[in-house]
């Protein structure tokens, strides 16, 4: 919202709180509602572009929650297997990503990110509980690494799921090795 938008919105709740203020107590929904009707009544243009502003803003704030639920370990993550302890979403910078497509030097990153939050649980502020959580994922995601940086070595822009796709059939291509056939007595 520009300035000029913000100084009419803040100048009208000002006018609107004192008014209701010289008559005594007052409900701040009240306040609020008057100052919705009188800003739509006197600039409707005006009314749509606070009103989609803070209506982004609340959405904002909304997608930031499910993205944080969403990011909770899903066990079921069949696509990564061996890293299931790896949230569905990761965020960096306000950006929201699927785990599975991450490439290496965000996988990196995210690393990096865990083991600094790992080291923030010895202060007081930081809640154990998910502690046990992120050692388990930080230790899959140490295993993997070796292999997702090989595989990044040939594919800079390798996602992460096509990297464990590829570790997959590489190990099922040397569980299921070449047959020995025994010989036969005659």
């Amino acid at each position: 919202m520009d300035e000029e938008l913000r100084g009419l919105l803040v100048e009208r709740i000002n006018q609107v709180c004192q008014e209701l203020a010289e008559k005594g107590s007052f409900l701040i929904d009240d306040a609020a509602n008057q100052v919705i009707a009188e800003l739509r009544a006197q600039n409707p243009r005006n009314w749509t572009q606070i009103r989609d502003h803070f209506a982004v803003r609340g959405v904002t704030r909304y997608i930031h929650k499910v993205v944080e639920q969403a990011k909770a370990a899903d066990p079921a993550q069949a696509t990564l297997p061996g890293l299931e302890s790896m949230p569905l979403l990761v965020t960096s910078e306000g950006a929201a990503i699927l785990s599975q497509q991450l490439i290496y030097d965000a996988y990196q990153t995210e690393w990096k990110r865990l083991e600094r939050k790992i080291n923030s649980y010895k202060y007081k502020r930081r809640k154990p509980e998910n502690l046990e959580h992120d050692i388990q994922r930080l230790a899959e995601m140490k295993q993997f690494d070796p292999r997702f940086a090989q595989y990044s070595e040939k594919d800079p822009d390798i996602p992460l799921w096509k990297a464990k796709e590829m570790e997959l059939k590489e190990l099922s291509a040397q569980s299921n090795g070449p047959v020995r056939q025994r010989k036969r007595k005659k």
